[in-house]
């Protein structure tokens, strides 16, 4: 029973203003800009479809209604209103009007009123059609809005939209003018619930998660305030995704469904199955023609559809024996294999063959698979594999979650359905990953790596020009999955990107912590958004998971209308009812460890999907969040920033490990090594176990939604902290380490590459660089498991700080990975000693143009006669010196022994003149090339 006392409403009244986080600077309010006239443009993007673009204007409620006009009044005064950015939220329009200051910078959020979430808005433009689709219907589409809107056209009321991830759609036919000018107008409410956000600072603390905003399910919850973003003032409501018109005959598209079937272990073969609704609009019957065209594959159906009649289509292989592929392009994750896509397009034509509706889409040739332990008849704690695609037709289903057995260290097990087919469970034999729960790709088991993503963007800008380095950033820190915490990241594009750069989603909807976050307080609003939700994006390879809540079970009016849904609506991937503690390990711990090693002995097992610990920034990217009085010393803008969790603990650690700090730049130096190592340690230690007890590790959290002080591996503008090159190398596909519980040094290989007769060093040096200790052996390196190599014995009594190098080389001699670990000697309790290091010299040259004009490789020579330590490279404009951003390096924060020369790839768009700069604990930021 859960105690609704405990239960989380947040603040009921504003907080004590003398416990509000204060800035050694005024803020500065921006100029207002002047009030535009802009045209309305409808820009085409793609065949009979265009999206309305530019002419929006925003007003308040009270304004209208004010107003002596009418809304449709075509000589209506606007001049009082604002030009509105869409897609956006209300608040994106207020920062680039130049009405509120950026809240993203010092304390500026701290002076936009809370208000902005508590009215109502009006959005409104004036367009006109193209010309020659006379006799067509013509649809009018939203994308998404938030919280709740209501459509009108011409003095016409469409229909509601309710709840941020549901679309609208309207057959505008009979209301709009396709001889002149139309005139739209979107009465946006906000949500009912909107709570009252807690402002971080030293003496309020981080405060309650959320509040009341979550009684309203289907919006961004967290926009009321978490430990990791502040309150956003409107709660991001306004028209944040696209708005489009829409052309068809009488006959449309409804949702397509892409199934995609493997005869595994055998991936030579695949068979494609796709189905879709077709709707007829008209009272007559009508005969129309359905091509589906992909690769090298066209295939026409024709169907006869009664007046108003809703159809389901299959394109089968029973049917079209073009649909049995030989030797698919399979869509693999990131270090598997490469994420191959494949362009659907579906389109009806009417019996004069003329084209009555179209969908395109991407999807990817991919089966899914699950293996876990459950309780059945006769077979308690029974070890299994299934995959959903054998559930088909029977929208039951597998597993009763309510059902279930605690089997002790916090994790549960489900158990099977009465009356559930046990013919499609797969039993399994070895049982070291018991009880947890595995994923698999095309029967590969995957070892998933990655983070959670709080919310894209806390004022969701999430174009994709925005959204994508980001995704690369995970691509190239070797991560694999990415989870979308309670669905705040719901939007095309997220998983286009992930489809594109090989990440897995693990998907939740929109409740958080059970006991602790309140349910929502309506059922119907949520399953209609997760209905839309499912139905849209289920053809994206990357989602694996639909998951109901954060940390936590659905209510129980909820659990099985969800897990039936997604039987019914996808039924090609698992429902998880919990992202902890059902085959999964409870979450955390999200603060800092002194001694890494703890990872390893402590909370190394299962598949974790938040674990996480402080990552502050580099000084650039403290410096760009904050006016440069308030960032030395520790300030209440730091608190703001979310400095909270496990601060002590971490601050105590910099200190005690390396000195105290004269500076930001002295501070935030020696925070990269803290960073680097803890980081890289969470990983490591589930690669200790893998498979042997550890199958999958997401950190809380790898994606900031605003420039933070506390979880994250790099900054809301790019930039890569210490923490980000411990995860990338930490996660490399094939990977040498040295478990720091046992010393043993391991390889990981978490690939389907087999490397034979590879070799295994370990070398130890002292700060000079000169070697103290070697040891070497062969070993095989099997695809997907770990492989023990030994355990190194080092010479008694080092002292002072030593390095302990691990290499890892191909039969032909090729680094494949090495991995460097900073270790206190005899008697030593820190790495104090690098403060002594004399100062690294370091030379550079550009050792080969790449083919791609935004790729070049760097060379680096260590000339010094010292270890050249923890460097990290950046790349400035020639002209600013500003840094560039986004930019991709193959290596940071790494070591050059004396006369070491390593190269670094580095990759960005070239639209600028650039130089390149080193820094490092021992060398000071310079250009070197």
């Amino acid at each position: 029973m859960i105690n609704v006392e405990a239960q989380n409403f947040g603040l009921t009244s504003p907080q004590d203003q003398v416990t509000l986080p204060k800035s050694a600077v005024q803020v500065v309010l921006p100029q207002r800009k002047q009030k535009e006239q802009k045209a309305t443009r409808i820009d085409n993007i793609g065949e009979n479809e265009w999206k309305i673009i530019d002419g929006w204007e925003l007003a308040e409620a009270s304004k209208v209604i004010a107003s002596d006009q009418s809304l449709f009044n075509k000589d209506l005064n606007t001049s009082a209103w604002y030009n509105a950015i869409v897609p956006g939220t209300v608040l994106t329009t207020f920062v680039e009007q130049g009405i509120y200051p950026d809240p993203y910078y010092g304390v500026n959020n701290l002076s936009i009123p809370d208000s902005l979430c508590r009215i109502d808005w009006w959005y409104r433009t004036t367009f006109e059609l193209p010309v020659g689709n006379e006799d067509k219907l013509i649809w009018l589409l939203f994308e998404g809005i938030n919280y709740k809107a209501d459509v009108w056209l011409n003095g016409n009321l469409l229909g509601s939209i309710h709840g941020a991830f549901v679309r609208g759609k309207f057959d505008v036919t009979d209301f709009v003018n396709t001889s002149e000018s139309n005139i739209l107008a979107v009465h946006i409410f906000p949500p009912d619930n909107p709570g009252i956000p807690h402002e971080q600072s030293p003496t309020a603390g981080r405060g309650p998660n959320g509040g009341q905003l979550c009684l309203d399910g289907p919006t961004f919850i967290s926009s009321e305030g978490w430990d990791w973003v502040p309150g956003i003032r409107d709660r991001n409501i306004g028209i944040w995704q696209d708005v489009k018109i829409k052309y068809t005959d009488q006959v449309t598209l409804g949702d397509p469904l892409v199934i995609t079937d493997l005869p595994l272990p055998d991936t030579t073969s695949a068979d494609v199955t796709i189905q879709t609704e077709l709707i007829n609009h008209s009272d007559s019957l009508q005969r129309v023609k359905v091509h589906c065209r992909f690769d090298d594959i066209s295939l026409v159906k024709s169907v006869v559809l009664k007046p108003n009649e809703h159809k389901q289509v299959k394109f089968s292989p029973n049917q079209y024996w073009e649909l049995s592929l030989n030797n698919p392009k399979l869509w693999w994750p990131n270090g598997y294999g490469e994420p191959n896509l494949y362009k659907l397009n579906l389109i009806v034509e009417n019996s004069i063959g003329k084209e009555s509706d179209r969908k395109s889409l991407q999807f990817g040739i991919r089966e899914l698979s699950y293996e876990l332990t459950i309780d059945a008849p006769d077979k308690p704690a029974w070890r299994v594999q299934f995959s959903p695609l054998n559930l088909l037709g029977q929208k039951k289903p597998l597993f009763d979650n309510r059902k279930r057995r605690d089997v002790g260290d916090g994790v549960s097990i489900p158990t099977l359905r009465e009356g559930a087919d046990e013919s499609v469970l797969v039993p399994v034999d070895d049982e070291k990953a018991a009880p947890y729960l595995i994923i698999k790709v095309n029967g590969i088991p995957i070892f998933c790596k990655g983070g959670n993503w709080g919310m894209d963007d806390a004022m969701k800008n999430v174009s994709r020009d925005h959204l994508e380095p980001y995704f690369k950033l995970h691509q190239e820190a070797n991560f694999n999955m990415v989870r979308n915490w309670t669905g705040e990241s719901t939007e095309e594009v997220f998983y286009e990107l992930c489809d594109e750069y090989g990440l897995l989603v693990w998907n939740d909807f929109w409740l958080s912590t059970e006991g602790y976050n309140l349910n929502v307080n309506d059922d119907e609003l949520f399953m209609r958004n997760a209905r839309d939700v499912v139905r849209r994006f289920r053809n994206h390879p990357s989602i694996a998971i639909w998951c109901p809540r954060n940390e936590g079970y659905a209510p129980e009016t909820l659990e099985d209308r969800l897990a039936e849904l997604i039987v019914e609506e996808d039924g090609t991937r698992h429902y998880q009812p919990n992202s902890r503690y059902l085959n999964l390990r409870p979450s955390g711990p999200w603060h800092y460890f002194k001694d890494p090693a703890d990872y390893y002995r402590n909370n190394a097992k299962g598949f974790n999907t938040e674990q996480g610990t402080p990552s502050v920034p580099t000084a650039a990217s403290v410096r760009k969040m904050m006016a440069e009085e308030d960032t030395w010393p520790i300030s209440d803008v730091w608190y703001y920033h979310d400095l909270h969790y496990g601060q002590q603990e971490y601050c105590s650690a910099i200190d005690h490990l390396y000195g105290d700090s004269e500076n930001l730049d002295d501070f935030c130096k020696k925070a990269q090594m803290v960073n680097y190592d803890s980081h890289r340690a969470m990983f490591e230690s589930w690669n200790s176990k893998l498979w042997n007890n550890t199958t999958g590790l997401l950190l809380w959290m790898t994606h900031p939604a605003w420039p933070s002080m506390v979880w994250q591996v790099y900054s809301w503008d790019y930039e890569t902290f210490g923490s980000y090159y411990g995860c990338q190398k930490a996660c490399e596909p094939i990977h040498v380490q040295r478990n720091l519980n046992d010393g043993k040094v391991v390889v990981i290989n978490t690939s389907i590459q087999n490397v034979e007769n590879a070799s295994v060093s370990c070398e130890v040096y002292d700060l000079q660089g000169e070697k103290l200790f070697s040891k070497s052996t062969i070993v095989d390196v099997f695809s997907n498991q770990l492989t023990e190599c030994f355990t190194p014995v080092f010479p008694k009594k080092l002292v002072g700080n030593y390095l302990v190098r691990l290499i890892l080389k191909d039969n032909r001699g090729q680094i494949i990975s090495l991995n460097d670990y900073w270790e206190k000697g005899f008697g030593k309790d820190d790495f104090e000693d690098f403060n002594e290091l004399h100062e690294a010299k370091i030379k550079a040259k550009i050792v080969k143009e790449s083919e791609s004009p935004d790729l070049i490789k760097v060379r680096l020579k260590n000339t010094g006669n010292t270890i050249a330590l923890s460097i990290k490279l950046s790349l400035n404009n020639e002209n600013t010196n500003k840094q560039i951003l986004p930019a991709y390096f193959s290596e940071g924060y790494f070591n050059l022994l004396p006369g070491e020369s390593r190269t670094i790839e580095i990759e960005h768009l070239r639209n600028d003149s650039f130089n390149v700069a080193a820094e490092g604990y021992n060398l000071k930021l310079n250009k070197i090339l």
